[in-house]
């Protein structure tokens, strides 16, 4: 008999996945106990590709070495093929799919097209040492070489995709991220005029399974978004204690450049000021990660949450 594994739901994807939505790839030791359908490529019946076929034996198998088995699809479709109507979504949940699509810039306006306006991307993505035979040796993909993947309209059949190094086979790991660098993708998105996405929050770690990496962005229309300098306005609603708005602002600044070390660190100080000391934290973290040698930041963390800031980067 196999050992019976399951992970806890993730407490943010109930703050922040409310309404209608539907969860990309669902795994039953790893639900987020949201009440909606589940999108994947293949039931073991139907299916996008052929290859999905032999594709959902495999997750079947390793389903049962879990000790549980499959999660019933709802929809037949993946990070390109979201099978709902335009503007019809509150959001959008994954956990450990997006590394399995080629083209993430077209995952993103994919998941853009179908959320409504303040919809929310909930996305987990594993670290590079989540599987240590798979990813560890890898290098992390660049920001150059997703663009590419976006400008050559790569697929799951594209030659260029099949032959990725060390990707492991169809539908495998396509590309290596870390949190800083599916940030940048998303500011170019952004920059781009792609999609428009304002990040409401990050994890360096997830706190889920602890293997992955977590980001939520809100989807936002184009004059909600104007590729600005914040910095101006940040500053004014600070000094007014206009914490919400000013939180905003740092919000979209980031959206649009995220290795910012100040707007980080000011969006860790207002979310506290807001009660939120988690994602406070969390921007905090990133603001060290930017700024690692700053004496001064590293003392106030230690002071504000009681432990040493060590950098989690490799």
């Amino acid at each position: 008999m196999q050992q019976d594994i399951t992970f806890p739901p993730h407490p943010l994807a109930f703050k922040y996945c409310q309404g209608t939505g539907v969860e990309l790839g669902r795994s039953l030791h790893n639900a987020f106990d949201l009440d909606c359908p589940n999108i994947a490529p293949c039931d073991g019946v139907s299916f996008l590709h052929p290859r999905d076929l032999e594709d959902y034996q495999y997750y079947v198998s390793e389903q049962a070495k879990y000790g549980h088995e499959t999660a019933q699809v709802d929809a037949i479709g993946d990070f390109r093929h979201i099978p709902v109507d335009a503007e019809s979504l509150d959001y959008i949940v994954s956990s450990h799919v997006i590394e399995h699509e080629p083209n993430p810039v077209a995952a993103l306006r994919e998941s853009w097209r179908v959320l409504k306006d303040g919809g929310v991307f909930f996305c987990i993505f594993p670290k590079r040492d989540a599987e240590k035979g798979l990813d560890v040796f890898r290098p992390l993909a660049t920001l150059d070489g997703l663009i590419q993947a976006y400008e050559a309209d790569r697929t799951v059949t594209s030659p260029q995709v099949a032959s990725l190094p060390d990707a492991g086979g169809w539908r495998g790991h396509y590309y290596v991220y870390s949190l800083q660098l599916m940030m940048r993708l998303v500011n170019w998105v952004n920059a781009q005029g792609l999609a428009y996405f304002r990040l409401e929050m990050v994890e360096e770690t997830d706190c889920k399974i602890g293997n992955g990496h977590t980001i939520v962005l809100r989807k936002m229309l184009p004059h909600a978004m104007p590729d600005a300098d914040y910095s101006l306005m940040l500053e004014s609603c600070i000094k007014n204690e206009s914490y919400q708005e000013a939180l905003l602002a740092a919000k979209i600044s980031l959206s649009f450049d995220f290795c910012q070390h100040a707007v980080l660190y000011a969006a860790a100080m207002l979310s506290i000021i807001q009660g939120d000391l988690p994602e406070g934290k969390e921007f905090y973290r990133q603001a060290l990660i930017q700024n690692p040698e700053c004496e001064a930041y590293r003392r106030e963390y230690h002071k504000l949450f009681g432990e040493f800031y060590r950098n989690p980067l490799p």
